[in-house]
């Protein structure tokens, strides 16, 4: 069943992890706690799988990004982390050419050395080795001795970078000289200070609150503060709302939880506390969901992209409501972030952006291009490849999204996306990848829009090898065919032009239908939510005839 909110968009019907940290970790700067928070640390400790690190959602792969916000979150709300053995054998696994990765095996970004420093020192109140390689992996990525860039070798310093770089080495140091060119760097953040008082996160970026967050705390770090204080206590403060809370930035007009979270985490440096708003707590308290964690605001008005653009796309023709999730989902392009975010007031996301893009394509309407295309330019890494987000390190899934969102934005890659580079990357990644389904079927499918396609069509033909008596396809050979694995193992063959047996797809169809929705696997009875029910409603058009080719959709 779609959860359709009152702005416009849809929702997922669980509590959001990021969301939750942000609520737990504003109101502990403002002196509360949730309203209930026992749900809260229940609906985070849900979240770590058996090697001791946490996901995203139950199922997902650990990662140091979700780990870090769920054992922050335990912490303040006074819990003991579960199963730290696991967790302290786990974190290890993570380094990588001197810093760390979000995940076992992935390079190295800034942002994942952050949340890997922090978990080791503060979580685990274990010392981080190698702590001279470590210096010389973040002194790497500063840019011209002053801005710090999110990996080595990256021209594009951001305040969000510089405040993970100088907090990493906080956390795992102390107060040991920092290992970046200090001078050049306070210089650097403190010229994102606009005339307005406010902060940006590049040069002639507009001020918004997440900027202010970062350069304080980063400032902080280094020993230093920003050019003009007061200015920039009279910029938060315009920003204020007469309900209580904050707007992210000037004229944005709406509170969320990262807009109070990062003015309360800005003022709890600039001034040593935040002082008493009870008017914002109630507001925070007021974005829990019952009996679990947290969404980004009221939660019959918290649409997400992921949701809405699944809604959009298992509507039926003629459907009055796709007016109001087409203009959901073109407004989630906000002004300061040219892709599409999963909520509105974070960062844009590779997923989410192709998302929302194949659903508005589904009824002859895109996102603004121009955007779009500066985005994947500014997305690309250095290695070639593309993470979730800008300064998350590449990824095989995010690499071949961004690929087919320019194919299906009906944008040219060749003038927005270095190819020859990201086909280095995808070589490499073919080579050290595991043989699965979804990583052959991404590979093939990047080939083919590269223009290998005799060997996309060789590995598109290989699908057979995860198909089952069961029907469809199997994450691995011989496993238990699922729903996503499937659709990844359809579209592969669709569009490289290998065979598709559509009667095996009806097969596993009838086991995956279960009440008014689909499961992700046989194995259960229960309907997995508005993404599943979208990947089974696209697979059934498909499987009747009804649908040529399915939407280039990953997750």
């Amino acid at each position: 069943m779609t959860l359709f909110t009152t702005d416009g968009g849809a929702r997922v019907p669980e509590a959001d992890l990021w969301c939750s940290y942000a609520a737990v970790r504003g109101l502990h700067w403002l002196g509360a706690v949730p309203a209930d928070p026992d749900a809260v640390a229940t609906f985070m400790a849900s979240r770590q799988n058996a090697d001791g690190g946490f996901a995203w959602q139950r199922g997902l792969p650990s990662d140091i990004w979700a780990t870090y916000y769920c054992t922050q979150t335990l912490r303040d709300l006074g819990r003991p982390v579960p199963h730290r053995d696991a967790l302290t054998a786990w974190l290890p696994e993570l380094r990588s050419d001197g810093g760390f990765g979000m995940s076992p095996g992935r390079p190295a970004d800034v942002w994942a050395t952050y949340y890997a420093a922090r978990t080791s020192t503060e979580i685990l109140g274990l010392p981080v080795p190698d702590l001279p390689g470590l210096g010389r992996w973040l002194a790497s990525c500063q840019h011209d001795g002053a801005g710090v860039g999110w990996q080595p070798g990256s021209d594009q310093p951001d305040v969000r970078a510089g405040y993970y770089a100088a907090n990493a080495w906080r956390a795992v140091a102390g107060d040991a000289p920092v290992p970046l060119h200090r001078d050049g760097a306070v210089r650097w953040l403190r010229d994102r200070q606009g005339p307005d008082g406010g902060m940006g996160f590049t040069p002639g970026a507009e001020s918004c609150t997440w900027a202010a967050f970062r350069a304080v705390r980063a400032l902080n770090a280094l020993g230093a503060t920003v050019a003009g204080p007061d200015a920039l206590r009279r910029w938060l403060a315009a920003r204020r709302l007469p309900g209580g809370g904050y707007e992210r930035w000037d004229g944005y007009g709406s509170a969320d939880v990262w807009s109070c979270f990062t003015v309360a985490g800005t003022l709890e440096v600039l001034d040593g506390c935040v002082g008493d708003d009870p008017a914002t707590v109630e507001l925070v308290r007021g974005f829990q969901q019952p009996g679990s964690g947290f969404t980004y605001r009221d939660p019959g008005a918290a649409g997400d992209s992921l949701a809405t653009a699944a809604a959009l796309l298992s509507l039926p023709a003629g459907d009055a409501r796709a007016g109001s999730l087409v203009g959901w989902l073109r407004a989630a392009q906000l002004p300061y972030e040219d892709g599409v975010m999963y909520m509105p007031g974070r960062g844009a996301e590779i997923r989410c952006t192709l998302w929302a893009a194949a659903a508005l394509a589904a009824h002859d309407r895109h996102l603004d291009l121009s955007r779009l295309r500066r985005w994947l330019r500014t997305l690309q890494n250095v290695d070639g490849g593309f993470g979730y987000w800008h300064g998350r390190g590449s990824d095989l899934t995010s690499t071949v999204s961004a690929l087919e969102l320019a194919e299906t934005a009906g944008i040219d890659a060749a003038t927005t996306i270095d190819l020859a580079a990201l086909r280095r990357f995808v070589d490499a990644e073919r080579a050290r990848q595991p043989v699965t389904l979804t990583g052959t079927a991404q590979i093939a499918r990047a080939l083919a829009l590269l223009g290998a396609t005799t060997q996309a069509a060789g590995l598109a033909a290989t699908m057979s090898g995860w198909a089952g008596p069961l029907g469809g396809y199997s994450a691995t050979p011989r496993g238990i065919p699922d729903l996503l694995s499937t659709y990844q193992g359809v579209l592969t063959t669709q569009v490289c032009g290998a065979f598709t047996d559509l009667a095996a797809l009806r097969r596993l169809l009838r086991k995956l239908r279960t009440g008014d929705g689909y499961a992700w696997s046989p194995l259960s009875r229960d309907p997995a939510g508005p993404l599943a029910n979208c990947l089974g409603a696209l697979l059934t058009a498909t499987a009747d005839g009804r649908l040529p080719v399915l939407p280039r959709l990953n997750l």
